[in-house]
């Protein structure tokens, strides 16, 4: 049998939870805005395997699916504390599915300026080899960014980011 990893612990951990049904939702619903805390940490506790459940669609977003749980938690406790009238589950879903779509579209900004980044050296390491090829010597500074049509530091930020890729690469 192999080992549990610490999150399919969590996930098993958390079906012992007794989900709350109609009856005891509205009863805890009502204690919570008379200030019961009590209520409120069983509403968060009630809710967290719905909660869980609604990270799937954000599953490969570049996030793990440890932190999406833990970030569909944080907005499920939000949702709860803020909570003053209404369907407390359509608000739940709401603030964790607003919450998860943050994470992707941060993610998916992180990977764009990675991926431009990566593209930009590339560029760089071309036209270093096509300069050298030309000249019979490695290019300048000067040369690269000319050639580039960028600022010399510019220039010399993206060569120290390929030799730290190189450096990281051995």
């Amino acid at each position: 049998m192999k080992d549990k990893t610490v999150l399919e612990m969590y996930l098993e951990d958390m079906k012992a939870i007794k989900e709350i049904d109609e009856r005891e939702l509205n009863e805890l619903t009502a204690a919570l805005l008379q200030g019961d805390e009590s209520a409120r940490n069983r509403l968060i506790e009630g809710h967290m395997m719905y909660a869980t459940g609604l990270i799937q669609p954000f599953i490969g977003c570049g996030e793990e699916m440890s932190d999406l749980i833990s970030e569909s938690h944080l907005a499920l406790t939000m949702a709860v504390m803020e909570y003053s009238e209404g369907d407390l589950k359509s608000q739940i879903k709401s603030k964790v599915e607003k919450r998860l779509r943050e994470i992707a579209d941060e993610e998916k900004v992180k990977k764009d300026a990675s991926n431009k980044l990566a593209d930009r050296v590339n560029e760089l390491m071309d036209v270093s080899s096509e300069l050298a090829a030309e000249h019979g010597k490695e290019a300048s500074v000067e040369e690269l960014a000319k050639r580039l049509q960028i600022p010399k530091d510019e220039v010399e930020e993206l060569l120290k980011i390929s030799l730290n890729a190189i450096d990281l690469e051995k």
